[in-house]
């Protein structure tokens, strides 16, 4: 099993024209005191947009390369201080990539480089990147199907609830409605969708790095997910004390001993995996131990000892990333050049 992997990209650096006001660290303390509310919007949020990323080619790894470019792309605009709205975005016809470098891709996806090179020239062969000399563009209208139009209102509603939980410090000052936030986000789409596209991949590689391949994190994650929400029911039931930071809600989680599991099919159904990629994918989760199936046929996370660590380290390490976005979110929205007037 693989050790947690720093990611270059995953760092989050504040805009340059920010005067950071909300310190991701304090933002991370309030999230830790909330963490049953904030895990409940989190992964309602992550889930949803995991599996329609991997509908997109029903293939993790090719995703993760063209949302990798695309990035490279709002990098680029940002260093320009050009930041487009969501309609100036996609009604573009085509915006340059700076040169592609396999070795880059790699070593910053934490994939081999003839895996890149196939999916680099999938995405070349379907359109979605093309070659004029030596210069390489993306084909912006080829991107049009996936305009995150759900994305960025499901984005909204998560940052939303999560600044009412916020607003009752001082140094946060008011809550902001999820109207508002989506209409930031169309108006700042290239910058705002940096920030989220850094997360993400981060997010994706990590789990990538741990479980070998995206798809057995994906069946992994909707078994979690089960446990996860049983655990949160319990607490607002008052069925158990709620944990009061991350790491115990997690340890917890990892040591709670399901009601029920989930089959195959509903986990296909979920994922949108076909069911005998999920089948495979059980079996080689079931031989390393890190799930367990009852007499039902149905799977639940597995308890043995020798995982928790990697599995803490990279939870502490997501969360930690996600409450720096949700504070760079906040920041470009109430402190900085962009901010809502």
């Amino acid at each position: 099993m693989s050790k947690p992997v720093d990611i270059k990209i995953a760092q989050f650096s504040k805009p340059n024209d920010l005067e950071q006001s909300i310190d991701n660290s304090s933002v991370f303390d309030i999230f830790q005191k909330n963490v049953n509310e904030v895990l409940k919007h989190f992964i309602k949020f992550q889930q949803t947009w995991v599996n329609q990323s991997f509908a997109v080619f029903k293939d993790f790894d090719t995703y993760l390369v063209l949302i990798y470019l695309i990035n490279k792309v709002f990098l680029n605009l940002s260093d320009r201080f050009h930041y487009m709205s969501f309609e100036s975005f996609y009604g573009q016809e085509k915006l340059s990539i700076d040169k592609i470098n396999l070795i880059e891709i790699s070593k910053d996806l934490n994939i081999p480089k003839e895996t890149i090179r196939r999916k680099v020239n999938f995405l070349q062969n379907q359109g979605i990147l093309y070659r004029e000399g030596k210069s390489i563009f993306l084909n912006v209208p080829k991107i049009g199907a996936q305009k995150p139009v759900t994305t960025i209102g499901l984005l909204a509603t998560c940052l939303a609830k999560f600044s009412n939980i916020l607003s009752s410090q001082e140094w946060f000052g008011d809550k902001i409605s999820q109207e508002t936030i989506v209409k930031f986000i169309q108006d700042h789409f290239t910058v705002s969708w940096e920030y989220f596209f850094r997360f993400q991949i981060s997010y994706l590689v990590r789990h990538r790095t741990f479980f070998g391949d995206l798809e057995s994190w994906n069946v992994w994650g909707s078994i979690a997910l089960v446990q996860m929400r049983e655990l949160i029911e319990k607490t607002e039931k008052q069925i158990i004390d709620p944990t009061s930071n991350f790491k115990d809600f997690y340890l917890y989680l990892l040591k709670h001993k399901a009601r029920r599991g989930i089959n195959a099919s509903s986990i296909s159904d979920i994922s949108a995996i076909p069911r005998a990629t999920v089948i495979r994918k059980l079996k080689l989760l079931k031989k390393k131990k890190l799930i367990n199936r009852n007499k039902n046929l149905e799977y639940s996370m597995g308890n043995q000892v020798s995982h928790f660590k990697g599995f803490e380290e990279n939870y502490l390490i997501h969360q930690k990333n996600w409450s720096d976005f949700t504070s760079t979110m906040y920041n470009l929205m109430k402190h900085s050049k962009l901010k809502i007037n």
